[in-house]
């Protein structure tokens, strides 16, 4: 069913301010359409009775926010910056399950915004969840960091204030309409989505400092190069796992190679993917081709392709990645490149990239990162794979 916006857009700031009234609310804001949306739905309510902060959680891009505090005085809205990075790294130290990691970071979030509503006496909590946070979580596929009432959570009595979701039955491409309907300027309505917990979620296992910022200047080189609805870097540790497949039998037979110009990767770390409607917590299976000692260059489409017969007949697989460029000698990480293509990011297809745009993508990322030893692209659409990998 369409969505009528303006009637959205006057339904929403009646039912805001009927809720707020003479108070004031606070709103966590990262720079992207969802919180920015309502956080000028939330100001055509209250006006100056809202109060937009950014947390700085030490997992935002190079810039991040220097970017945001600059867009939101563009937008005249309230706005403050909480920096609370060594908060967070500090609480994650030595945490490498992806829902463990998730999980901690929603309720340091949380913590961090508490501590904002009390200072700014606030007993109202705006958030900018859609459709998909809750659905994914309330599903067990993954832990959205910005759902509370919908599994039972009582924000109230755990953190002090009542919590208002203009948008939390919209989904991505609505989100959009009614940031366009807003003036809300294309850089941020039309912006590629970052995710809550931000690059937490593809720093695969234990979060370091360096890791970390090895993830920052990868993202950097991925956002500048490739195109997609959402297209990212993600850092795994370089150590493998010994697993029982048939991989390297199914690749052989699907592009009539020898099975010894096959190599297969297993990353001691899990990656998280979707079965069914459930959260699959399962293996990555990164693929290298050498013919003559040359990397193999088959067409996106093929590789898509051979992920369905390996992920089929693999089961404890959710993920199938390709080399893209490798070192002579192992370093510490990999790297690897993820762009999809999705209307709603319930289902997501993997982007058809020239090869020449992802070789030029993962050189620059070689050289730029020291420690990686190689790169790869993933292949995997969403289901099995989610969009993210944490």
């Amino acid at each position: 069913m369409a969505l009528n916006v303006q009637e959205f857009v006057n339904e929403k700031v009646n039912e805001i301010r009927n809720i707020v009234d003479e108070e004031k609310a606070l709103i966590a804001v990262s720079g992207g359409v969802d919180s920015t949306t309502c956080a000028v739905l939330t100001h055509k309510a209250i006006y100056d009775n809202l109060q937009c902060v950014f947390i700085d959680t030490g997992f935002m891009r190079l810039g991040e926010p220097e970017k945001v505090k600059s867009f939101f005085e563009d937008l005249d809205l309230p706005f403050k910056i909480i920096d609370a990075r060594e908060r967070f790294l500090d609480l994650l130290r030595g945490l490498e399950d992806a829902e463990e990691k998730r999980k901690v970071f929603r309720q340091t979030f949380y913590d961090v915004l508490s501590e904002s509503a009390k200072e700014e006496s606030c007993r109202f909590l705006v958030q900018g969840t859609i459709a998909p946070d809750w659905i994914e979580t309330k599903g067990g596929i993954k832990t959205q960091h910005n759902v509370l009432e919908q599994i039972g959570i009582s924000p109230v009595e755990k953190f002090g204030f009542q919590v208002i979701e203009p948008i939390a039955y919209l989904y991505k491409d609505q989100v959009r309409e009614v940031a366009t309907f807003l003036g809300i300027k294309t850089d941020a309505s039309q912006r590629q989505p970052f995710p809550g917990p931000g690059l937490l979620v593809r720093v695969v296992g234990e979060v370091t400092k360096e890791k970390l910022d090895i993830e920052k200047n990868a993202t950097e080189i991925v956002e500048r190069n490739m195109e997609g609805s959402q297209y990212f870097a993600a850092i795994l540790d370089d150590e493998e796992q010994e697993t029982e497949h048939n991989i390297e039998e199914l690749a052989s037979k699907f592009f009539d190679v020898e099975t010894t110009d096959i190599s297969i990767k297993v990353p001691r770390s899990l990656v998280t993917g979707v079965k069914g409607d459930l959260r699959a917590y399962k293996k990555l299976a990164a693929l290298t081709i050498r013919i003559d000692s040359e990397l193999f260059k088959p067409t996106i489409e093929k590789l898509v392709q051979l992920q369905v017969n390996i992920v089929s007949e693999n089961p404890e697989f959710t993920r199938v990645v390709y080399n893209i460029t490798e070192r002579p000698r192992k370093k510490k990480y990999i790297m690897i490149i993820r762009s999809i293509t999705t209307r709603d990011f319930m289902t997501a297809k993997v982007t058809e990239i020239p090869w020449d745009k992802l070789e030029k993508t993962a050189e620059e990322i070689m050289k730029r990162c020291k420690e990686v030893s190689e790169v790869y692209y993933d292949v995997t659409p969403k289901p099995p794979s989610c969009i993210e990998y944490e």
